[in-house]
This record gives C-alpha cells, structure tokens and sequence, in this order.
C-alpha cells in the first residue's frame, strides 16, 4: 500500500507540472484565439489575454510586404470578461504552481519522505476550477464579439487597392485557449491522483495504528494493585 501511494504521488505531481506549464503557456501566450481570413485560413491574426499578435504592412517598390508581431493592447479599453479572464488565470497559475514547487522542492529535499495532505488535491481542483473560468476571454467583446482592433485592420487593408485581406467576424480557438482546456484536464487529473495518494496513506495509518489499540488496557488492573 505504501508503493501505491507513493506511485500515486508521484503521478500527481507529473500530472501538476504538465498542468502547470501548458497554463503558463496559454496564459502569456498572444495567440489565445485567432482571427482567420476568408481568403487564406492560414493566414490568422492572433488575440492574447495580455498581448496579441499585428500585422504591419510594407509596400516597397514591386509588390507589398506584410509583417506580424506580438505586442501588447497599450491603450486598449479591456472589458469585464477579459478583467476576470486574467485574474482567475493568474490565481490558477499561482495557486496550482506553489503546490507543484512544493512537491519538487520536498521531493529534492527529503525524495524518502512525502507529506500527504488534503490541501494539495484541494489546491489542483481550485486550480482547475480557476484555469476553466479563464474561458471567460472566449465572451470578452474586446477580444471576440466586437474586436476593434479587427475594424481597425480591416480598415487600413480596404484603403490598400493592392492588399486584398478579408477577415472573419468571429474568433476561433487557437493554441493558448487548448493548451488552457488540456490545463484544465491535466489539474483534474493531478487533484484525483492527490486526493486518491491522501486516502491510501490514511489508510495505511489507521491499519498500522488499530492492531495496538487493545495493547493500551493495562494486564492487571489498577484495583488489584
């Protein structure tokens, strides 16, 4: 029984860190969601929590030349779900990461002794609860429903004769929203094989600690004395 709360641990925390890193990855990650064109879908404009991607257009002589880069929304006017979007990202972040630190820290420190607690299996589903409420961008105006910074383009593009770039309405999912969605598995995962760890361990004290309960009577009672 040790053996298998210790593989469950370990299994936690392997599921923590997968977890961890695809968070951070669709937090600071400017392609959350993406804009495509009707002309070429592999051509996409992509919008971030923080940053989100931009094209900047060059007509040298003979044809024209677009660039993209990665930049941040500066003066942009951020709505409600894009505010609570960032926050409940950031609390997933912080709260699923100071458990995963732990682990790997105690892990290095004393790698024969494991605490076993139900804060850790508590923590990864908060996580997990806070990483799927960081969905909340996918209704953000600002971001999907009524993207100014889409008009803005679009607008700058229909000034150009030679620049024929249409782009979609409405947002598509990108690779911060799926890397947010395996986040979301992965802290679930990572919650389940904790709080299955904590139970094992439990266990196993409470059946090393029953055999001595009779031990505690005294063989001769204190009235014979």
């Amino acid at each position: 029984m040790a053996n298998s709360s210790v593989s469950l641990s370990l299994l936690s925390s392997i599921f923590a860190t997968v977890a961890f890193f695809l968070s951070w990855s669709s937090v600071y990650n400017c392609n959350y969601v993406k804009f495509t064109t009707i002309q070429d879908t592999s051509l996409s404009l992509g919008f971030g929590l923080f940053s989100h991607s931009w094209y900047a257009v060059s007509i040298p002589l003979g044809g024209s030349v677009v660039f993209q880069a990665c930049i941040g929304y500066g003066s942009t006017a951020i709505d409600g779900s894009m505010k609570a979007a960032r926050i409940f990202s950031i609390l997933a972040l912080v709260i699923g990461g100071i458990f995963f630190f732990h682990n790997i820290i105690g892990g290095c420190v004393n790698p024969n002794k494991r605490a076993y607690t139900r804060s850790e299996g508590v923590a990864y589903l908060s996580a997990c609860l806070f990483q799927g409420l960081s969905l909340l961008l996918l209704n953000s105006p600002t971001v999907c429903t009524n993207n100014q910074l889409i008009h803005q383009l679009q607008s700058e593009l229909d000034s150009r004769e030679n620049i024929q770039i249409e782009f979609n309405d409405t947002c598509t999912l990108s690779t911060g929203a799926r890397c947010c969605i395996a986040a979301i598995v992965f802290w679930f995962l990572a919650a389940l094989a904790s709080c299955q760890a904590t139970s094992v361990e439990e266990r196993k004290g409470e059946n090393n600690g029953g055999g001595g309960e009779n031990l505690r009577e005294p063989l001769v009672p204190d009235n014979l004395l």
